[in-house]
């Protein structure tokens, strides 16, 4: 972590992502694939045939650009604890009392709001705001 401070605001996240509720890991869920604008194509008969299946496809390219470039200035200042701290938060989320079955979407906004607020200072305002968006309308301030 970069200070003290930064390390209790990450972990009061995670601690904070290990108690979310049922009702709050489905607004999360909800809200996170909302925000990545999920497409998911026509099947398309040939795949069909094929064995195969077309996948969903995110097309916010705002997010993807934001979470890659998290991702990218954090491996590049060094910053591992910072991205643990985010695959952390969303084994908590797994493992919270919500009982979880498919909603990668919660797990996804908790770790992208982890990660950014951990590398707060390697972003630019607007990619911050996007990758703590979802946690910040769900469960307030980060």
């Amino acid at each position: 972590m970069t200070d003290d401070t930064s390390n209790t605001t990450l972990q009061s996240m995670i601690e904070r992502a290990g108690r979310i509720t049922a009702d709050e890991a489905e607004a999360l869920d909800v809200a996170w694939k909302a925000d990545e604008q999920i497409v998911v194509p026509v099947s398309s008969a040939s795949l069909a045939v094929q064995g195969g299946a077309d996948g969903r496809m995110v097309t916010n390219a705002d997010l993807l650009a934001a979470w890659q470039h998290a991702l990218d200035a954090a491996g590049a200042a060094g910053r591992v604890d910072e991205i643990e701290a985010a695959q952390e938060a969303g084994r908590a989320v797994k493992h919270s009392e919500a009982h979880l079955r498919d909603r990668a979407g919660a797990e996804e906004a908790v770790r992208s709001a982890v990660l950014a607020t951990g590398v707060r200072d390697l972003l630019a305002d607007d990619e911050y705001d996007t990758l703590t968006a979802v946690w910040r309308k769900v469960l307030g301030a980060v």
